[in-house]
């Protein structure tokens, strides 16, 4: 009998304790239901967010792809504008740049206008993309990239310490070792003194085409009065 009573009793308290809980948030219900709700749209929008994310993710790689099988430059650029700070994006400059570097290299030998140009264009969209902070691997990639621009450009102080600062912080870098021999061979006096000697000498202007044969006068191989 006893047991019944207590039980009773604390079922009473456990009443009344709910019951005054109750009594004070009520005043705060709908703040409450608010903010419950507020919780809520956020969570759907967090939901549809990341899945437009992961669409335009998935779209921005693609685009990508495609401007790479064709070679396109152009398409590489759309990738750039429509996709700002995507990881597609960033590599589409990187590639933007080396093959700016390839072919600023080449024309070094013919046309040395043409060819700043393009190597200056090189330097600009390295030092821009590494301005976004990217990845290590792109990251990587742009710092021994400007390295190589510099280099190209006579810029022997600078390429050299760009080189320095991928062995520094990329230790483990796929093309270390390029950098060392690279840091190593700007070190030389005879290396300075090539690129001295490079910079005075100009290319040979391009050979003009061979000028077409011009047609055959009419008549002409019928013999005289034939």
């Amino acid at each position: 009998m006893d047991g019944d009573r207590r039980h009773e009793l604390e079922e009473n308290d456990l009443a009344e304790s709910t019951i005054a809980v109750v009594d004070r948030i009520r005043p705060h219900l709908r703040t409450i239901a608010l903010a419950l709700g507020g919780a809520m749209v956020a969570l759907a929008a967090w939901t549809v967010v990341s899945s437009q994310q992961a669409a335009t993710q998935s779209q921005s790689w693609d685009a990508c792809m495609a401007a790479l099988s064709e070679g396109n430059s152009e398409r590489l650029t759309d990738v750039i504008r429509r996709y700002p700070g995507s990881a597609a994006a960033q590599w589409s400059q990187l590639m933007m740049a080396d093959g700016a570097i390839a072919e600023g290299a080449q024309l070094l030998f013919a046309d040395r206008e043409r060819a700043r140009q393009r190597l200056d264009s090189a330097i600009g969209i390295y030092t821009g993309l590494l301005a976004e902070r990217p990845r290590s691997l792109i990251a990587e990639r742009a710092v021994f990239g400007l390295a190589k621009a510099r280099e190209s450009l006579g810029q022997l102080e600078e390429a050299r310490r760009g080189y320095e600062a991928l062995v520094a912080e990329y230790p483990e870098s796929a093309v270390r070792s390029i950098a060392e021999n690279r840091i190593a061979a700007l070190s030389r006096e005879s290396t300075r003194q090539w690129y001295d000697w490079f910079d005075g000498w100009k290319p040979a202007p391009a050979a003009p085409a061979d000028k077409p044969a011009e047609p055959a006068a009419a008549g002409a191989g019928t013999g005289a009065g034939g």
